[in-house]
């Protein structure tokens, strides 16, 4: 009954008009999900460093009401509404989605259809952040004993969001980007799998036991650090410890990818990336080709759409503020010393870092490349969407 009270109590402060800032917007609208406060301190870091190359920004960060009914979570986005305000940020703004939707409407018209609409008539780009398990139902499979589905409304109206965006083949839905073709998508670790599922594939539901037949912790430490895709297995070994680095591994890129085409990176260049997820695709979507891999092959690390040139989904994690803070210090193994900087690691590692960097100046110049900024042209509506 506390845990249920505390639930409503934070879902009555969230939903207040004052829970988020004031002031008019100023420049394009990123579109985020899942603005918990990780979430949106990545934004803030990366805006304020210039890692995102913006003249001007508006994040609006969008949940599920159903969220708040996980108490780990409310408490996430409380902690992301207190830092927003507190820290005067007034280009950071919040919306809740409401209502609800069995998993057989996500990919049609639905109850969330038409607040879907007012956002992306906001919106000047898309940003699809990482996160736990999707539930396997959603992609017509059983569930393993390996997957973890503990944030089940995100992913139904996140999923169910990628499909009105960009639709999918399972019915004669018109996606929105039908309109706004070149509006950028970008879709990180748990997006690119929403992504992938939206438009009709499946997931590997555990990289080490699925592909490499392993079944212990041991096994896969045991494995060269490109085939070693989360940091959790360290974890299972020794105490949660806050200063341990993310494992990095290189991928490489296909000759007709974004990154080679677009971004100017090398064809044969294999970049290291932040990597935390046990999941991958392995079904491929209809509409999406395969545009970067793991080492050997046999994980997908990036996709593109075929229809809508600016939809990215990357498996890798370009979005943490730690890689590009000189001074962070933190340990590669449970009781090492803290003696590992990520950003040194990158620049070390090239073209690791100018990998990063292009990644986001492909998302801001197609941000700035919509014609007339949404920000601008629906400024009320992103004002009193909290």
């Amino acid at each position: 009954m506390k845990n249920i009270l505390l639930a409503v109590i934070l879902l009555a402060t969230l939903s207040m008009p004052g829970a988020a800032s004031g002031g008019t917007p100023d420049g394009p609208v990123i579109v985020m999900t899942h603005p918990t406060l990780s979430q949106v301190k990545n934004i803030v870091e990366m805006y304020e460093k210039d890692v995102i190359p913006l003249p001007g920004l508006v994040l609006l960060g969008i949940y599920h009401e159903d969220e708040l009914l996980n108490e780990e979570e409310a408490e996430a986005y409380q902690e992301a509404f207190a830092f927003v305000r507190e820290s005067g940020l007034d280009w950071v703004r919040f919306r809740k989605i409401s209502g609800r939707v069995e998993g057989k409407d996500l990919f049609r018209e639905n109850a969330w259809t038409s607040q879907f609409k007012e956002i992306f008539a906001s919106a000047d780009g898309f940003l699809f952040t990482g996160g736990m398990d999707i539930p396997p139902a959603l992609y017509g499979h059983k569930t393993a004993l390996l997957t973890e589905p503990t944030t089940p409304a995100r992913h139904l109206y996140e999923v169910s969001l990628l499909f009105h965006l960009l639709g999918g083949g399972r019915s004669s839905f018109t996606p929105f980007l039908t309109a706004k073709p070149n509006l950028p998508v970008l879709a990180v670790c748990l997006g690119l799998q929403s992504l992938n599922v939206a438009l009709g594939g499946t997931l590997i539901q555990d990289i080490p036991s699925e592909l490499y037949g392993l079944a212990t912790v041991e096994e896969v430490l045991a494995l060269d650090p490109d085939r070693i895709h989360s940091g959790v297995y360290l974890e299972k070994l020794g105490a949660n410890d806050p200063d341990l680095a993310p494992p990095f591994h290189r991928i490489f890129l296909l000759p007709d990818s974004a990154f080679v085409r677009r971004m100017g990176i090398a064809a044969d260049a294999t970049p290291q990336v932040a990597t935390s997820h046990h999941q991958a695709i392995d079904k491929l979507a209809s509409g999406l080709r395969v545009t970067a891999l793991s080492l050997d092959g046999r994980v997908v690390e990036a996709v593109e759409h075929l229809r809508f040139a600016n939809v990215l989904g990357i498996q890798f994690h370009p979005e943490r503020f730690s890689l590009y803070r000189k001074a962070l210090r933190q340990r590669l193994q449970p009781g090492a010393p803290l003696d590992f900087n990520p950003l040194a690691f990158l620049k070390a590692n090239p073209p690791s870092y100018e990998f990063h960097k292009a990644i986001w100046k492909w998302f801001a110049e197609a941000l700035l490349a919509e014609p007339g900024l949404g920000a601008r042209q629906t400024a009320d509506g992103v004002r009193k969407s909290n």
